[in-house]
């Protein structure tokens, strides 16, 4: 008979084969679920003193997830978002063992009713076009190192591309068939396995090509000074130390989405369609991609004086001409 009290069995349970095969969720929700239980896991051993391979199910009670949150916010520094996020994976592992055990109905409804924090998402942060060449310009294209680098930021421009997506292009993802009447394209593979076909600029394709001479079809795209694929720790730190270079940019916080808004940004000044940018981004909902037509300072400028207040109209000139009515009554 299954043991039904002991946690680790419905643990694993859930993290091996419900969200895997039943639920299919995408690997970086695995990860997220995964490493919200380890730190859960420890935190509720600490506080029953019980070492966590004989924690029991109802020893994970809504004041000890409450505990954790506070945990995470208060002592780890994690922001509401990330709160919620961590409060999601408990909540659907309460809503598994709910489901498959009776016994368990009432704890799991304790576990649900626990509510997400309100958090405002954070602005949207973006360069513009001479910050963004600025960055470009940073990385010595005499070097091997340099080449690869700027290769690296000019995908991340042309493509609004997520770091994971750039961090797992391969070479057979790339079409480069501008020279036999094709186009230059770029598939990435996003969030929840999903694929799209982003075109590439004929400097970005020039680029890449250098880049993936003579590799297999097989081998990461871009690749660091020691050889290997380039990680997502790598790309973070190769943007922040460009950044650092670039006065205008000395004091913020630049990072690979910043580049990613960047990129829409930069459509939408194009005048490209939003849903147009929806699809170049990977977005699932069209309301993601809205964000970036409501930041625009210029456009709201442009919206703000077609509708702007106390502008004179243009005078009636049947008012103004005073042989008119004359004319008419002559007729």
């Amino acid at each position: 008979m299954p043991d039904l009290v002991t946690l680790g069995p419905w643990l694993r349970r859930f993290l091996c084969e419900h969200i895997v095969t039943e639920r299919n969720l995408a690997r970086n929700t695995r990860s997220s679920y995964r490493d919200t239980f380890s730190l859960l896991l420890p935190f509720v051993s600490g506080k029953l003193r019980k070492p966590v391979d004989r924690l029991a199910v109802g020893d994970l009670t809504s004041r000890h997830v409450l505990q954790f949150l506070a945990h995470l916010e208060e002592q780890r520094g994690c922001s509401a978002r990330t709160r919620n996020q961590r409060l999601a994976a408990i909540r659907a592992f309460a809503r598994f063992v709910g489901s498959r055990d009776p016994a368990h109905v009432e704890w799991c409804g304790h576990i649900r009713a626990i509510v997400s924090k309100k958090s405002m998402p954070p602005p949207v942060g973006w360069l513009t076009r001479t910050e963004m060449e600025a960055m470009l310009a940073v990385p010595d294209r005499k070097t091997r190192r340099g080449c690869s680098e700027y290769a690296l930021l000019l995908f991340l421009y042309n493509t609004g591309a997520r770091v994971s997506e750039a961090t797992q292009l391969k070479v057979r993802d790339l079409q480069l068939r501008s020279g036999n009447g094709g186009h230059d394209l770029a598939a990435l593979h996003g969030k929840g396995g999903k694929t799209r076909q982003c075109p590439l600029w004929p400097e970005t394709k020039r680029v890449l090509a250098d880049q993936i001479l003579g590799r297999a079809v097989g081998d990461a795209v871009f690749i660091s000074r020691l050889g290997t694929p380039f990680t997502r720790f790598g790309v973070y730190r190769l943007i922040e130390r460009c950044a650092a270079r670039v006065p205008e940019l000395a004091d913020r916080t630049i990072t690979p989405h910043v580049i990613r808004h960047t990129t829409a940004c930069h459509l939408v000044l194009a005048g490209v369609d939003i849903n147009t940018i929806r699809a170049w981004l990977g977005h699932a909902s069209i309301s993601t991609t809205n964000i970036y037509a409501e930041i625009d300072l210029t456009l709201k400028a442009n919206a703000v004086a077609l509708c702007a207040v106390g502008q004179s109209r243009p005078g009636r000139r049947w008012k103004e001409d005073k042989d008119l009515m004359a004319f008419l009554k002559s007729l």
